[in-house]
């Protein structure tokens, strides 16, 4: 690298998922910068995920549907970064056009190339970040690459309580199952979550955890009727109580969302479920043969990306592509993992 950058700018993403795969980016960067400033700018619940990472300078917070919702407040933080003078901005975010404002010496984006249909369908996210270092000569490898996020002895004593006041035996392996998503269409059929939970419970002596968020709580009435064989912590933990409750499983099992991208991030063995979005994209980064994923072809999956948006037109059950996938399948793989 012939330019020794002094203060780098990282424009990343606002949702869990790709908050959590940006972080890729990160340790090969200072490794090759090691005397430069890194400034993110994210989201109010990015600066949560990425607290504490040592690679980091400052953390600054873009909220578009907050504080920068007018226009006039996105002028003033433009106008607050200009004044950082930053030589390098990295521009993670394909849409934004923040980084073009800034009159940084030196912008590096995301190819074209990499944002081609093809592309988008068949690389890793974390892979389509990391190009960005990649395509200008820096050379990254699996030891470079360091996705945990950090938490404290008090997220990881709150979980302890947490499980303890849900009547877990600390004898018992976890599973920590993340079902659901921000989109439905990225979730399994509840029965096939109950029947797993019932397996895991009754022939394998394993404690199954379903975790999520406050808006997912309601959703967990249509499992009542397996409420034996499981531990409720949905909308009970914030995403550091998580982390550290993920170090404790023996495996996590989960949709293409950001609590299960965690899960990954964390080292957990982890089993991705896909249907309509391709299992490329987000399975587990260092393990990729750790999914499951709907392997027929209907003509319209994945939706995502594509021109076929939910061409199914199902809104409110499993969508066909994810009702594709059988509990025998799932359990298949999950007893593969769980060795037994």
């Amino acid at each position: 690298m012939s330019q020794a950058f002094q203060n780098i700018l990282v424009v990343a993403h606002s949702n869990i998922g790709d908050v959590l795969h940006n972080i890729a980016v990160l340790k090969p960067l200072k490794k090759t910068f090691p005397n430069a400033s890194v400034t993110v700018l994210t989201s109010s619940i990015g600066k949560t995920i990425l607290e504490g990472n040592p690679t980091i300078t400052q953390i600054l917070i873009f909220d578009r549907f907050g504080r920068q919702k007018n226009i006039k407040e996105q002028l003033k933080l433009i106008w607050q970064l200009r004044k950082q003078r930053f030589d390098l901005v990295i521009n993670l975010k394909s849409g934004s056009y923040l980084p073009y404002l800034l009159a940084p010496a030196t912008l590096w984006s995301i190819r074209s190339e990499d944002l081609a249909l093809e592309s988008k369908r068949t690389m890793h996210a974390i892979d389509l970040y990391l190009n960005v270092l990649r395509h200008r000569g820096i050379a990254v490898s699996p030891a470079d690459l360091d996705l945990k996020i950090s938490y404290s002895s008090e997220d990881e004593q709150k979980i302890n309580i947490l499980l303890k006041n849900e009547g877990y035996d600390f004898q018992k392996p976890i599973v920590v199952i993340a079902p659901f998503s921000s989109w439905h269409a990225k979730e399994l059929s509840p029965l096939i979550l109950g029947e797993l939970v019932k397996k895991l419970s009754t022939a394998h002596q394993m404690q199954g955890v379903f975790i999520g968020g406050k808006p997912d709580q309601t959703k967990m009435e249509t499992l009542k009727s397996y409420k034996d064989y499981f531990l409720n912590l949905v909308g009970k933990t914030t995403l550091k109580e998580l982390a550290a409750l993920y170090t404790k499983a023996r495996l996590a099992i989960g949709c293409d969302s950001g609590p299960f991208h965690l899960a990954t991030n964390m080292g957990t063995p982890a089993l991705g479920i896909f249907g309509a979005t391709p299992h490329f994209r987000g399975r587990p980064y260092f393990t990729p043969t750790q999914y499951v994923s709907c392997d027929i072809n209907l003509g319209c999956n994945p939706c995502v990306p594509g021109p076929h948006f939910l061409a199914c037109k199902v809104w409110t059950s499993p969508t066909p592509c994810m009702a594709a996938i059988s509990f025998e399948t799932v359990y298949q793989k999950v007893k593969e993992l769980i060795k037994v």
